[in-house]
C-alpha cells in the first residue's frame, strides 16, 4: 500500500503529542560569519504546509554514547547522556537487544502505536543505525550548524540527538507513508529545512527516511536520503 499521508484522517494533534517530537526552538547563531540578527529555526512539512518544530523536549530523545562520564568504570570511557551506565552495558557488553532508548508515537486508523528505538543489532535498532548511518547524520548536523543553526543551545550535541528527534517527527508527521506487507514494516519520509524566520529565506534542507516494524514496536532504521519516497 502506497499513498501520501492524510493528516486529517489520522488524528487530532494535542499539545502533549507535539512536545514529544523534535522540540526545536528558534535560536540565534553564534558564528561571526552569520549576522547576529538572524533567527534560524527548523521546520518540516505537514500536508504541504510548513510546521516549525519548537519546544524543549528534544533532549528526552537524545543519545550520546561517546561522552565520557565519571560514573563509568576506569576501564570504560564510553557512556550515554540520557541512559544510564547499566543500559549502555546491557546494550554493548551484554547485547541486550530489547533495551529501549527512546519512544515515538505512530498514529494510524485513529489509534496511537508505540515505536521504540531499542539497542537492536546489526540489522535493526540503534546499533544498526550507528554502524551504517552515523556518517550521514553527522554530515547533516555539520551542514545545519554551518547554515546558522545553533544546535547545541537546543540540546543537539551529537548526530544521534538529531537522528532521534527527526525520527520522532517523521513517525508523527510522515509526508510519505507506505506499508510493506511482505516485509512487515512501515516506511515514512519527510523533509526538514532551516529557515531564517525574519526573512523567510530557506537556508538548508534535507530529507529523512525511517522504517519500523508493523508486527512489533521496533524501529528498524532512520537515515538521511535524497528520495521523496521509500
Amino acid at each position: 500500500m502506497t499513498r501520501p499521508f492524510n493528516r486529517l484522517a489520522a488524528f487530532v494533534l494535542t499539545a502533549t503529542s507535539a512536545a514529544v517530537l523534535l522540540g526545536l526552538a528558534s535560536a540565534a547563531p553564534a558564528t561571526a560569519e552569520i549576522e547576529t540578527s538572524r533567527t534560524v529555526a527548523l521546520f518540516t512539512r505537514v500536508d504541504g504546509k510548513p510546521l516549525q518544530l519548537d519546544g524543549d523536549d528534544l533532549t528526552s530523545h537524545a543519545l550520546d554514547l561517546t561522552a565520557p562520564v565519571e560514573e563509568a568504570s576506569d576501564s570504560v570511557s564510553i557512556a550515554p547522556r540520557l541512559i544510564d551506565w547499566n543500559q549502555w552495558f546491557g546494550c554493548y557488553s551484554l547485547n541486550t537487544e530489547n533495551d529501549v532508548f527512546a519512544d515515538y508515537m505512530f498514529w494510524w486508523d485513529g489509534y496511537g502505536h508505540d515505536v521504540r528505538l531499542k539497542c537492536g543489532n546489526s540489522s535493526w535498532g540503534y546499533k544498526h543505525i550507528r554502524e551504517d548511518k552515523e556518517g550521514g547524520w553527522q554530515s547533516k548536523l555539520d551542514s545545519a550548524r554551518a547554515a546558522g543553526w545553533q544546535a547545541s543551545a537546543l540540546g543537539v550535541e551529537s548526530w544521534d540527538d538529531l537522528m532521534s528527534g527527526a525520527t520522532g517527527a517523521i513517525i508523527l508527521y510522515p509526508d510519505y507513508l507506505r506499508k510493506d506487507a511482505i516485509n512487515n514494516k512501515w516506511c515514512a519520509n519527510n523533509e526538514f529545512y532551516l529557515q531564517d524566520v525574519k526573512t523567510g529565506r530557506e537556508l538548508y534542507s534535507f530529507r529523512v527516511e525511517a522504517a519500523w516494524a508493523s508486527d512489533s514496536d521496533r524501529l528498524i532504521t532512520s537515515f538521511p536520503t535524497s528520495r521523496t519516497y521509500c
